[in-house]
């Protein structure tokens, strides 16, 4: 039986006696006079708005809250065991240490939410019927956060074991000594999560996508990798003992190459001299080039697809017109580099350096008014440092560039559209005609030093 079907009328909440409850709440959590627990216990309450609510150990088991939102409201220590949170909007919520045992979360998006220590196991909510029978009240429904949007979310040392996050979306989400044993993970993305120290033994990874993934310390023992894609991420040589990774895609030592790095490297210099006369592209789609020193290198054009660059040294490098896409350069140094035109889409370039960056559109020869913008979009580059780069133009669209220095940059025409800019510093950049709309954490006094 559906949990509806169970509901009578007075188990219906409207918004005016959430907003009165959630009052008596807040007096409660104070200590004032009047002030009462918000119990919604198997209530209904379909698309309420809980926005910046503070909801801090109250009891919402069982409630049925399916497309509501809490965007930005705390709810630490709440107790939504058994909750029907489907396609809930959560975004920027804190729901650390709550209780989320059985909860519902299909298509839920919990995008920048903090879940620390949450538990969020699998668990069955049931009621004694008439009789002394017990029924299992959401036995119609799937549990788990299958196909929800936790991109950014903080899971550090969550409690995920057995859980089903089938086809996820987990980019740049924490997820540090979490527990993960037997969870579902198939089809998720991955990209640029901090699983350091996390449990995964008996997970199910298969056809997961980990680029720029830190997996230092990591427990995988039995997981299942079938397809997983590992390239650009990071972990210790160890993992490959613990699972099975026969079909898994991992990043390639640069002994695989079809001649020695430095052979390699002069034959595209040549082909760029040549202009694709003589030499050969260089192609590094793939490898781990991480700790290499690349520095003043002629490098335009060159491939680094799903590249493990781990504190590699470009900077001075001419890589304008290069191909970054889905690389992991945690750490790189790009200082004085020509990247102008190039590629970086979905990159993870947590800390790296991109001081007196140049990154300037490229005009199109022969194209009137065309012109080709360095591509930053949906990048991960939180810590990055950007000082005193030129970026007329550059596009950071949906990118992640959580506390990045931007002091001193030319940004203008920039676009930073949907891209997370907290904490981010922009003093003294030049933002002409740059573009913030959409920007998460955006915070207009921190360019009003700006030029």
């Amino acid at each position: 039986m559906d949990s509806a079907a169970l509901a009578t009328e007075d188990l219906f909440i409207d918004q005016l006696t959430l907003e009165a409850m959630a009052g008596q709440h807040e007096r409660f959590l104070s200590g004032r006079d009047g002030g009462q627990r918000l119990n919604l216990a198997l209530r209904v309450g379909k698309g309420l708005r809980f926005d910046n609510m503070e909801l801090s150990d109250a009891e919402l088991r069982g409630a049925r809250l399916e497309q509501c939102s809490f965007v930005g409201a705390r709810m630490l220590r709440a107790n939504l065991f058994g909750a029907d949170l489907r396609y809930a909007d959560m975004r920027d919520s804190n729901l650390s240490h709550a209780d989320l045992r059985g909860a519902m979360l299909r298509g839920a998006n919990l995008e920048n939410a903090t879940l620390v220590e949450a538990d969020a196991r699998s668990g069955d909510l049931v009621r004694r019927l008439r009789g002394g029978a017990l029924q299992r009240i959401n036995a119609d429904n799937e549990t788990g956060l299958p196909s929800a949007n936790m991109r950014g979310v903080d899971l550090t040392s969550a409690k995920l074991s057995s859980q089903t996050l089938r086809a996820t979306d987990l980019t740049n989400a924490i997820l540090r000594k979490a527990n993960l044993s037997g969870a579902d993970l198939s089809y998720c993305t991955l990209r640029g999560v901090q699983l350091d120290g996390a449990d995964m033994s008996g997970a199910n990874l298969s056809h997961c996508v980990l680029h720029g993934a830190m997996l230092r310390g990591a427990v995988l023992t039995d997981a299942e990798m079938d397809n997983a894609d590992l390239n650009a991420s990071v972990f210790d040589q160890s993992l490959l003992a613990e699972c099975n990774t026969t079909t898994a895609l991992l990043p390639q030592r640069l002994d695989r190459l079809d001649r020695p790095l430095r052979e390699v490297l002069e034959g595209h210099r040549g082909w760029i001299q040549s202009m694709a006369h003589e030499g050969a592209r260089a192609d590094f789609s793939g490898f781990d080039l991480s700790g290499q020193d690349l520095r003043g290198f002629e490098l335009s054009a060159a491939q680094f697809s799903r590249a493990l660059m781990v504190g590699t040294q470009f900077s001075g490098a001419s890589l304008s017109m290069a191909q970054f896409d889905h690389a992991n350069g945690l750490d790189a140094d790009f200082a004085h580099a020509n990247v102008r035109g190039a590629n970086l889409q979905g990159a993870t370039l947590n800390r790296a350096v991109f001081r007196y960056l140049r990154a300037d559109a490229v005009p199109i020869v022969g194209s009137r008014n065309t012109i080709w913008p360095t591509n930053f979009s949906r990048a991960i580059l939180d810590g990055a440092s950007f000082e005193e780069g030129s970026l007329v133009r550059a596009d950071f669209t949906q990118s992640s560039l959580r506390s990045a220095d931007f002091r001193g940059a030319r940004l203008v025409r920039a676009s930073f559209l949907d891209a997370d800019l907290t904490g981010a510093d922009f003093r003294g950049a030049d933002v002409l005609h740059a573009d913030f709309r959409g920007a998460i954490g955006f915070d207009p006094l921190s360019i009003e030093d700006a030029v």
